[in-house]
């Protein structure tokens, strides 16, 4: 679902809005490898890349952009776009919040409709909101008594190295240099660092995602490009453009926010069975 530039979250919210069932950390999150051999860093420009990504990551408290979001459908080769806004609160941990709201729909012929929706992961919770509809699905995606980070190695169901430690990263991920796959979408990007991360066997991420590809800002140190690699061959894009670090605006603060005065509205609540 996080994934993903802050992009777990990008890709969070394009694979709910694929109608892509949720997966649960088992046990609230994934043991490294035992074999230590296994995760040993072989490469300085990858460790490089990580411990910036990891102190940038670690002074982050709340994070506004704008977002755009691509996927090509592997068996029919359709592409469809989609452009919103994402909002991170918090520092890294169980009590971050990450909204997205959807706001344009663009199909395979480049057609534009308006598409007004939001996503709020809060307290182990995906919340989906439809204005249009008056609908809001609620998906708990952490069982009671577990906790999740859903932007950390070892705990999202597709987590990315936001603020991550470098040793938890490389206990979740095979990780080597990477190169961004073609797309009008990074024609304005900066100079950037890109790693690829294959997700290790067993992990939560292993389960549906055979790849993740992240370009870092090297300015920055904050992740703006993300490409998810679906097991099935399906390719998700997210570009992060004007991140602000600054204290969320009131339209962004709300994205974070339980929705509240939904009288009339449907509501769809579906925990997760015992």
């Amino acid at each position: 679902m996080i994934a993903q530039g802050l992009a777990v979250a990008a890709l969070l919210a394009a694979c709910a809005a694929q109608q892509v069932p949720p997966v649960a950390p088992a046990g609230g999150s994934v043991a490294p490898p035992a074999d230590p051999q296994a995760v040993a860093p072989t490469d300085e420009a990858i460790i490089r890349i990580l411990d910036a990504a990891e102190a940038a990551g670690a002074r982050l408290e709340s994070l506004s952009c704008t977002v755009l979001l691509e996927r090509r459908d592997a068996l029919t080769d359709d592409t469809e776009r989609r452009r919103g806004r994402l909002v991170i609160s918090g520092k890294a941990g169980p009590s971050r919040r990450i909204g997205v709201r959807i706001d344009q729909f663009i199909d395979g012929s480049g057609r534009a409709s308006e598409d007004r929706r939001s996503f709020l992961y809060a307290d182990g919770w995906l919340i989906e909101r439809d204005d249009a509809r008056r609908q809001l699905i609620e998906r708990q995606l952490v069982t009671e008594g577990t906790t999740m980070d859903p932007l950390q190695p070892g705990e999202g169901p597709l987590a990315l190295p936001v603020g991550a430690r470098r040793a938890d990263v490389l206990a979740s991920y095979v990780v080597t240099v990477g190169q961004l796959p073609e797309s009008t979408l990074w024609k304005d990007l900066p100079a950037v660092d890109t790693l690829r991360l294959v997700p290790r066997a067993g992990t939560a991420a292993a389960r549906d995602h055979a790849a993740l590809i992240v370009a870092w800002d090297r300015a920055t140190a904050l992740p703006i490009a993300v490409v998810g690699e679906s097991t099935q061959g399906d390719r998700t894009l997210a570009r992060l453009r004007n991140p602000s670090l600054e204290p969320l605006a009131a339209e962004d603060r709300a994205l974070v926010e339980r929705p509240a005065g939904l009288e009339g509205w449907t509501v769809d609540r579906r925990p997760l069975k015992p």
